[in-house]
């Protein structure tokens, strides 16, 4: 038996597509402007920014930019949420790699890589948006929307560390230092990109292979945990690899262009 829909409910459903027409194309409109945003900020820094230029720069009227941002910071920190929420995207991909816990690890690691070569303004502001100044400025809706986002990509990060402790691949001694090691697994992953693509010309790191600092920045951290399979078991540079070609061809091959 089928129920007909009646007039009211028809009714409704017209006001909800409506709505969320509306809503998509308010969220389109902001994507396009941040993404203004991000190229005025490549060219000229996030200090050389200023809502003026980017009203400049865009297809919109002042009050129309400004329906979406108050002000400059409250956009540091809707950029910030969108890298967030690109590169959440990008390690859930990566966790369903073929392979060892430790190499669906490093399939976080080369999310975070990526994110610093595809967007690198919008990775950086992950850091902005904890200055005192966004948070100060920044409408309270998107603070805690950050907020939820960081909670996402630790909770990822938590429940690998944690299957890696039960199943034996990590002593499970380091239980009572879990919400350490994964401090330190992403310490060391944005320090390690934020140096590679601002710090190129210091003599720290023009001298190294880049395309392979960061894999030896990973194995050396996870070794030093103890991380099973070491790095001395298995060719993890061939499990990189395996991650861009696999999971990731389509971001690689578009930066390779």
């Amino acid at each position: 038996m089928t129920f007909k829909q009646s007039t009211t409910e028809k009714s409704t459903c017209f006001i909800h597509k409506l709505l969320s027409n509306r809503e998509q194309k308010i969220a389109n409109r902001e994507l396009e402007l941040l993404n203004v945003a991000e190229k005025i900020m490549i060219h000229e820094g996030f200090s050389g920014f200023t809502m003026d230029k980017l009203v400049a720069d865009c297809n919109y009227s002042k009050g129309t930019v400004y329906n979406h941002f108050a002000n400059k910071e409250d956009l540091f920190c809707a950029l910030s949420i969108e890298g967030m929420r690109f590169l959440i995207s990008l390690m859930q991909r990566s966790l369903n790699i073929q392979g060892t816990l430790r190499e669906k690890c490093l399939g976080l690691f080369y999310s975070q890589r990526l994110h610093s070569q595809i967007h690198p303004t919008s990775f950086l502001c992950v850091l902005m948006a904890k200055t005192p100044a966004v948070l100060e400025r920044a409408s309270k809706a998107r603070l805690e929307h950050q907020i939820i986002l960081e909670q996402e990509t630790t909770a990822l990060v938590d429940k690998l560390l944690s299957t890696a402790i039960t199943s034996g691949d990590i002593n499970e001694n380091r239980k009572q230092h879990e919400e350490s090691l994964c401090f330190a697994l992403w310490s060391m992953s944005f320090g390690s990109n934020a140096l590679l693509i601002n710090a190129a010309e210091a003599k720290a790191v023009s001298r190294l292979d880049t395309n392979n600092a960061l894999l030896f920045n990973i194995n050396a951290l996870l070794d030093g945990i103890g991380w099973k399979p070491l790095s001395s078991e298995c060719d993890y540079q061939q499990s990189w690899l395996r991650i861009g070609n696999e999971v990731f061809s389509k971001e690689v091959s578009a930066l390779q262009e």
